[in-house]
């Protein structure tokens, strides 16, 4: 990490997706966007240091004397948070997305203007990576030169064939039964090795690349469930912003119909975070999709602070809790009542649940009893190939012999 032990640093603030957020929402609405934008930049400027608007989405600032990158971050951090809100008008949430470029400068004027190639390097790098900021370093260049050879790889990465669902198992969490699976996305680079979806589906979804693949991956699951015979049911997650992608209901429709599979077997998932922040258009499409006859699963429950009244129109028929509430029901009373009180209320409203980041028995257990639907997690298993998949769940019809603990008694099934 470069020192800025009392230095000033060049911060390069830019709002992020401009072009888009000015297509989207018009001149007048976007003149108002960029007013909010350098409102709250100004919150975040201190006295001694200086700002300068360059571009209708972009400012530099000049961070007076940092004392050291511990500085640096607690700086980023307070600028993340002044963007956090989404801009409200006439009751349109609009989401204020920013990406920061950090570079040291020195006295010299010839310094700041290499600060500001230094900062615009540093810009670009967190654009391409999808972070909230990048401190420059030297060798960025190649670094981000890099990074634009893995969006391209991305981009043939289906065409070449180097793309594979793995498998999940959901099993029923009094009988262990299998019921279904969810399907993930593995990369196998070529001379790299199989890559980790967090490794690079937020520079798909960044750069777009995210629209080619999911498309594929849901093609290939509901093609995976004719080979199947619908003996399970089979879930693909797909990021928000495609979910409002209109293309997305004809790509299931048609699939559906080729495959001639039936649509209560395939289950989309979609993350709660953004169903709160988009809340209508989001519960609109959805119905929309509903009536498919697929099934609606909403991720990641318990991280988006849902309102009841949000909760009584969701047009789904699963929420998936949180791993982290789940995780830590051992340890925490807290966690432990929230999933509890998720299970109770979420039976209230007829939907099925599945607890994710089942790693334990003892908390397998403790699900069963507050009458938990379902379990996903590495207690079950891990995300498998296809091969080691239907070998260990699709030749035998029950799963329950492969747990040595004791099966839970009747009172605990439902």
């Amino acid at each position: 990490m470069a020192a800025f032990e009392h230095k000033d640093v060049l911060a390069l603030v830019e709002l992020a997706e401009a072009d888009s957020l000015y297509d989207q929402h018009g001149e007048a609405v976007f003149e108002l966007l960029r007013r909010d934008f350098m409102t709250r930049l100004q919150q975040w400027v201190r006295s001694e240091d200086k700002c300068a608007s360059l571009e209708r989405n972009r400012c530099s600032v000049v961070l007076k004397s940092i004392a050291g990158i511990g500085q640096l971050e607690l700086a980023a951090a307070k600028l993340k948070r002044l963007f956090s809100k989404p801009y409200t008008e006439m009751g349109r949430s609009i989401p204020l997305t920013i990406v920061t470029g950090f570079a040291p400068v020195d006295e010299s004027d010839k310094s700041q203007e290499r600060a500001m190639r230094n900062a615009s390097t540093a810009l670009r790098a967190a654009r391409v990576k999808a972070r909230d900021y990048e401190v420059y370093q030297p060798g960025t260049e190649s670094s981000l030169g890099a990074s634009r050879e893995t969006i391209r790889a991305l981009e043939l990465a289906v065409e070449r064939g180097e793309l594979e669902l793995y498998y999940q198992p959901k099993v029923h969490a009094g009988f262990r039964n299998i019921t279904g699976a969810e399907a993930l996305i593995r990369w196998h680079r070529e001379g790299e090795g199989i890559v980790t979806p967090d490794q690079f589906i937020p520079i798909a979804e960044k750069h777009g690349v995210i629209r080619h693949m999911t498309w594929w991956a849901i093609k290939s699951a509901i093609a995976r469930l004719a080979r199947w015979e619908s003996r399970i049911s089979l879930a693909v997650n797909v990021t928000p912003t495609l979910v409002l992608d209109d293309e997305i209901y004809w790509v299931i429709r048609d699939s559906l119909e080729i495959y001639e599979i039936n649509p209560a077997c395939f289950t989309l998932e979609v993350t709660e975070g953004v169903m709160v922040e988009k809340q209508n258009s989001m519960l609109e499409q959805l119905a929309k999709l509903r009536k498919l006859g697929i099934k609606i699963a909403i991720d990641d429950f318990g991280t988006g602070f849902s309102s009841l009244a949000y909760f009584r129109d969701l047009p789904a028929d699963e929420i998936k809790i949180d791993k982290s509430f789940v995780m830590h029901m051992r340890e925490s009373a807290r966690d432990f009542a929230i999933v509890n009180a998720v299970i109770d209320l979420a039976h209230n409203f007829s939907l099925q649940v599945v607890a994710e980041g089942v790693e334990d028995e003892f908390c397998a257990r403790q699900l069963a009893d507050m009458r938990c639907d379902y379990l996903q997690g590495y207690l079950i298993d891990k995300p498998l190939p296809l091969e080691d998949f239907e070998r260990r769940y699709l030749s035998q019809s029950e799963v329950a012999q492969r747990f040595n603990a004791e099966r839970p008694s009747a009172s605990r099934l439902h």
